[in-house]
């Protein structure tokens, strides 16, 4: 007999006979099947209490659910009752000068607001270490972000086009020249210009031109390849994107003119900085040491900038070796300290000055994020439509509720399916029909419905069983109804704040919707009511720990009582396999004496 599967479910480790039974070889028996029917008489108690323990497990499942269906409503309620949903606040600002964002305790009201300030960052500007050029450098000497190599540029202005060959040997004077010699050959006016502050090179033309290389890298060395074409009174101008001297992040403090290793220490934090770090290892070592700080490398001017993280007064102080600090620019550099944001806020007559390290400011409730100074008002308002959709969704979630109990309790068994062919579901249907432990957690929460919050009644809000005048059906099954306009008048009367007191009061008196929380956490909290029933610890959990006890003694007992059964049958084919031989014997005995 297989008991493989009732010891599965008492997690029993069930060892099956290994050896192989021949039965009724002799006498003919089926004497596997006389065993199988004496030990499924003998098996009648055993597969009785594995029904009770798969009765006690599906019960348990059967809880779970409820547990579960609770603790979603628990999960609700106490976001529901919360004072910033059921009092929920608009804030709106009359210009782009801020936006604002009110929580429940903002006081409504028009707030009159004059942005004096806006917080900023703390800067620390370098001064640019570009190389510098003039009118008589060499192309050979432009060097910073490219190797200079002998060029040919194309120009084109409409349909006509020229070439000009620059060579490294040339000053940029030669270049100049070489340029204004080829516009004025095309037809064109055209003045061009090299400004050794900021190393840019200026084309202006009276016509639409385009410069190109054919060969070489003119126009990467003096950052014309990604320069645009604009119309600017008039004219044409192409300038450089950026200084030409200044260096490519991809050059290592050696190429700067650093010779050691050395140190950089800003705001109390030292850098370890080698001669063979580009610019770019720099700045991501600077931003890997100092979490305050940001670094960024403008490569258009050649210069290191340090900005605060944060807003507000924030030192940055930059020290180290003075050849480096000189090299990098920070000897000479710009520091700008950050401001705070600073605003006047005026409500019935009453200004108070308010200032911040940020721009997003908290004041009584409600939070101003400012984007721009200058004047403006900013109207606070409860948003009487939303507390009435929040109730309507409570509501429903109550019926929700209250519909999957009263369902529990009346649903009947699934028939005309075997067991084997029952969804989860369908296996724990009906179980908790009538059941005692259920009913009066359903009752429970039906007793709240008649609950009073300082005098006042779910009655007062609008909300009711819908059953006046008909059938108690509703009430029964505790599904309540909304009245839309009574809860509006409710609040008219009473005031914005009034749904939150009677739902989410915690002191005193406590609001309706905390004490059905507090009851459902009751419910489904480790030790709570429900597991004491039905969790791991619980009163089915140890029945069904006795009972497999009894099982296990019985499955032992049914397993030795077939080796009983296997031994005797075998016996009594022995002993007919020996009786026959010897009425062999006898025979063949008689048949030689005749």
């Amino acid at each position: 007999m297989d008991l493989s599967n009732i010891a599965n479910n008492i997690n029993y480790r069930y060892q099956s006979s290994s050896r192989m039974q021949i039965g009724g070889a002799v006498s003919g028996l089926d004497t596997q099947s006389i065993i199988e029917k004496l030990l499924e008489v003998e098996a009648i108690p055993l597969n009785r209490l594995n029904d009770k323990y798969l009765q006690y497990t599906n019960l348990q499942k059967a809880y779970q659910k409820v547990s579960e269906k609770i603790r979603g409503f628990y999960n609700y309620i106490g976001n529901f009752s919360l004072q910033s949903n059921l009092m929920p606040k608009t804030a709106t600002s009359a210009s782009n000068i801020l936006t604002a964002q009110a929580s429940a305790v903002a006081s409504d009201g028009v707030y009159s607001i004059n942005v004096l300030s806006l917080a900023t960052n703390s800067t620390f500007t370098g001064e640019s270490f570009a190389k510098q050029y003039s009118l008589t450098s060499l192309m050979s000497d432009i060097d910073t972000r490219y190797i200079p190599s002998n060029s040919t540029v194309k120009i084109k202005v409409g349909t006509n086009e020229t070439t000009v060959n620059i060579d490294t040997t040339n000053t940029i004077q030669d270049v100049v020249d070489s340029l204004q010699s080829a516009f004025s050959s095309l037809g064109a006016t055209a003045t061009i210009t090299f400004d050794s502050s900021n190393g840019k090179l200026n084309i202006q033309s009276d016509k639409a031109f385009q410069i190109s290389n054919v060969s070489g890298n003119f126009t990467f060395l003096f950052r014309l390849n990604d320069a645009s074409l604009k119309q600017v009174s008039g004219s044409y101008v192409l300038e450089s994107s950026g200084n030409i001297g200044a260096y490519s992040s991809y050059k290592t403090l050696e190429n700067l003119g650093i010779v050691s290793d050395t140190n950089l220490v800003i705001n109390g934090k030292t850098i370890l900085l080698q001669k063979t770090d580009t610019i770019a290892n720099v700045i991501k070592k600077i931003n890997n040491s100092v979490s305050d700080i940001n670094a960024v490398y403008d490569d258009k001017n050649g210069k290191i900038v340090l900005t605060s993280k944060t807003t507000g007064d924030n030192l940055i102080d930059v020290s180290g070796d003075a050849s480096l600090l000189s090299t990098l620019g920070f000897s000479t550099g710009t520091f700008v300290l950050g401001q705070t944001a600073k605003l006047d806020i005026t409500i019935n007559g009453y200004t108070n000055s308010v200032e911040s390290k940020n721009n997003s400011i908290t004041y009584n409730g409600i939070t101003f994020n400012l984007s721009a100074t200058g004047s403006t008002t900013v109207t606070v308002s409860t948003d009487k439509e939303k507390i009435v959709d929040r109730v309507q969704e409570f509501v429903d979630k109550w019926n929700e509720l209250t519909d999957f109990l009263y369902t529990k309790l009346t649903e009947n068994k699934v028939t005309g399916k075997s067991e084997d062919n029952m969804t989860e579901d369908e296996k724990l249907q009906g179980l908790l029909k009538n059941d005692s432990f259920l009913r009066r957690i359903f009752d429970k929460f039906r007793s709240f419905l008649t609950q009073s919050v300082d005098s006042k009644t779910l009655a007062d809000l609008g909300i009711t069983s819908g059953d006046e005048g008909k059938s108690f059906t509703n009430t029964m099954k505790g599904k309540i109804n909304l009245d839309k306009d009574k809860l509006r008048e409710f609040i008219d009367k009473n005031g914005t704040d009034a749904v939150w007191s009677f739902f989410g009061k915690l002191d005193g008196d406590k609001g309706l919707a905390i004490r059905i929380k507090d009851y459902s956490y009751q419910l489904t909290k480790f030790n709570g009511d429900i597991d004491t029933v039905a969790g791991v610890q619980g009163r089915l959990e140890r029945e069904k720990r006795i009972l497999s006890k009894r099982m296990v003694t019985m499955m032992e007992y049914l397993q030795k009582k077939e080796q009983m059964l296997w031994a005797k049958y075998s016996s009594l084919e022995s002993a007919l396999a020996k009786l026959s031989a010897q009425g062999g014997f006898l025979a063949q005995a008689f048949a030689q004496k005749k």
